[in-house]
């Protein structure tokens, strides 16, 4: 995949530095180069890089920053995005409409049918003035 980072569109650069941090594999060994790779793709890309991936690398930086587990630095290349374009993203981030996703809605429900009246199951979202 480093070979071929360059040939990834903007969406797709993000997608892969997304799922590293959802994997928890930013640290893991081996990966040092692939993170580099994506993020120097990214910031090529950044005048390509629309609302909605601005809005997605965010979510990669928030989820970084709240897993509470990893207490480590961000990896170089993904700090130098967040340094570049990080105002961008969070102003595509908090400007978005606010409301729970099709996923969520289905989990929420399968919830319900096992735990029933037991407990109250809530859809949560990012509230806009967060």
């Amino acid at each position: 995949a480093t070979a071929t980072a360059g040939k990834f569109n903007s969406q797709s650069a993000g997608m892969v530095l997304w799922a590293l941090v959802v994997m928890g594999a930013l640290h893991e060994e081996g990966v040092a180069d692939l993170i580099e790779s994506f993020s120097s793709r990214v910031l090529e890309l950044r005048g390509q890089l629309g609302q909605k991936e601005k809005s997605q690398l965010q979510q990669l930086f928030l989820s970084y920053e709240l897993d509470l587990v990893s207490g480590m630095p961000l990896p170089t290349g993904v700090a130098r995005v967040k340094q570049e374009l990080g105002a961008e993203c969070w102003q595509a981030f908090s400007g978005q409409e606010t409301h729970e996703s099709e996923f969520q809605l289905e989990v929420a429900a399968v919830l319900r049918r096992v735990v029933g009246s037991e407990l109250e199951i809530e859809e949560e979202y990012r509230d806009a003035r967060s």
